[in-house]
């Protein structure tokens, strides 16, 4: 089954914005909704809660002025009091029936509002009975007090409408504020999720291709790169491992040509070294002064050329030791010691002491290798180190790794030199001030043995001395 394959980087981040952003949407159109609900009905409250207490109070304002009318229109039997009276029982009348229609949903204040209606009207029927005298109607209208008490019930009544309809508004604002945050709770996890997840899909191949340059920056041209995600991260990968077979060729071409090269210029040189000597013994004849320093000159820079020959021939195994050497147990107290019993007596002959603070530490690596890093910076110490100068080397362990310093008291390595001193055949300006004689090979064949053991090498700064050198290998530095 073929494996689900992700559209480009620009589609899928444009899906991971949409996708992210829906959930937010989604909330924010949750607490909108909210919001309106809430609006709407505390819009009704409120208007519900006005209209009852304004109708409340203006029944009884109009059941007052309905009974001075009524008793004044009775007692001076004038007629236009009494107009006043129905105009006063027609507005009473209107206001009746809309806070009906308000407290449609009241019972306590329907029934109460029914009720008052119905007295009014049997009490304006007794007053147009034209059967009943003055004195009887006058009698009659004293009911008027009754229903301004059931007027006075009814506005008691709303004021408690508005503290209920108060405490429901509280209740629906908090359900409202509970409802959001659920739905809050929901959404942002399910945002986060998504985030995360397209977070990894994007970080994953970015991760794949930063290893995949970090293997070819460290010559590790064998294991194929593989870069899953989306198509033009993935095509990237793709040409990267063009570029590593490229490079793994390339590099083996290199390797053949410094063999090739460095033997086939070995043979000759040698000849000529050895032609040399036989001249400087003077075996084909006597040689007078100028000769003899010629045939030295000669002797001299063919040594150093078949040196050189020899370092880059070095170099060259070095580059491909991983697939020849076996790693092995090293205890590299043991090691750096036997290094050092070398260079005794050169030690000597410049008046050199030697500073040693070195740990048992066990490294599981290649012993040649880590024998020809440590004579390297020795030997490279040695070098530089003025008359009675002091040349320290420390070995220790710190948790899984092993740290090995080496330090002089030379003139250092310039700054800006300090990135091309571990170059093959690169001599810095300092040793050519000095006329130090090197192949240019020594520090770079260190870099490959670190490198071999998946380590580090830096150059530190050390107050009171020249060049220091610390290299940081994994005590399993090589895990086959």
């Amino acid at each position: 089954m073929n494996r689900l394959r992700l559209p480009s980087l620009r589609t899928l981040l444009l899906l991971s914005f949409v996708l992210v952003l829906l959930p937010l949407i989604l909330a924010l159109g949750s607490a909108l909704y909210s919001l309106e609900n809430l609006t709407g009905y505390s819009r009704e409250a409120v208007y519900r809660s006005v209209r009852v207490t304004q109708g409340g109070r203006l029944l009884l304002e109009q059941l007052t002025a309905m009974e001075r009318s009524a008793k004044q229109a009775l007692i001076l039997d004038d007629a236009v009091l009494f107009d006043h009276y129905r105009r006063a029982r027609e507005t009473l009348t209107a206001e009746l029936r809309a806070l009906l229609d308000v407290a449609a949903h009241e019972p306590d204040m329907y029934r109460l509002l029914r009720r008052l209606e119905g007295d009014e009207f049997d009490l304006y029927a007794m007053l147009l009975d034209p059967r009943m005298t003055k004195e009887t109607k006058l009698a009659v209208a004293d009911q008027f007090r009754r229903l301004r008490r059931l007027a006075n019930e009814v506005w008691q009544l709303s004021i408690s409408l508005v503290g209920r309809d108060l405490a429901a508004l509280e209740r629906h604002s908090v359900q409202a504020r509970q409802e959001t945050l659920g739905h809050l709770m929901i959404l942002l996890p399910v945002a986060g999720v998504l985030m995360v997840f397209f977070i990894y899909l994007l970080n994953r191949p970015i991760r794949q291709l930063d290893a995949a340059i970090r293997k070819l920056g460290d010559r590790d041209f064998e294991r194929p790169i593989v870069v899953q995600g989306p198509r033009d991260l993935e095509a990237l990968g793709q040409r990267l491992d063009w570029l590593r077979v490229r490079l793994r060729m390339l590099e083996a071409e290199k390797h053949r040509f410094m063999r090739n090269i460095s033997h086939e210029l070995k043979t000759p040189l040698a000849n000529i070294n050895e032609g040399g000597e036989l001249l400087a013994d003077q075996v084909v004849g006597e040689l007078n002064t100028e000769q003899a320093e010629i045939v030295r000159i000669i002797v001299d820079n063919a040594g150093r050329l078949y040196r050189i020959i020899e370092d880059l021939i070095r170099y060259s195994q070095l580059q491909g030791a991983d697939t020849a050497l076996r790693p092995q147990v090293i205890d590299m107290a043991r090691l750096v010691d036997e290094v050092v019993s070398e260079y005794q007596a050169r030690l000597k002959l410049n008046e050199i002491r030697l500073q040693r603070r070195v740990e048992s530490v066990e490294i599981r690596g290649f012993p040649k290798l880590l024998r020809s890093m440590v004579d390297n910076l020795l030997s490279n110490a040695v070098k530089y180190s003025p008359q009675e100068g002091i040349i320290e080397i420390s070995l220790s362990k710190k948790g899984d790794r092993m740290i090995f310093e080496i330090a002089d008291q030379g003139p250092g390595i310039p700054p800006d030199e300090r990135g091309r001193i571990f170059d093959a055949l690169y001599q810095g300006r300092v040793g050519r001030r000095m006329g130090i004689e090197g192949t240019g090979v020594g520090l770079a064949i260190v870099n490959e043995c670190v490198v071999s053991h998946r380590g580090r090498i830096e150059i530190v700064e050390r107050a009171g001395w020249g060049a220091c050198f610390r290299v940081t290998l994994p005590l399993d530095g090589v895990s086959r």
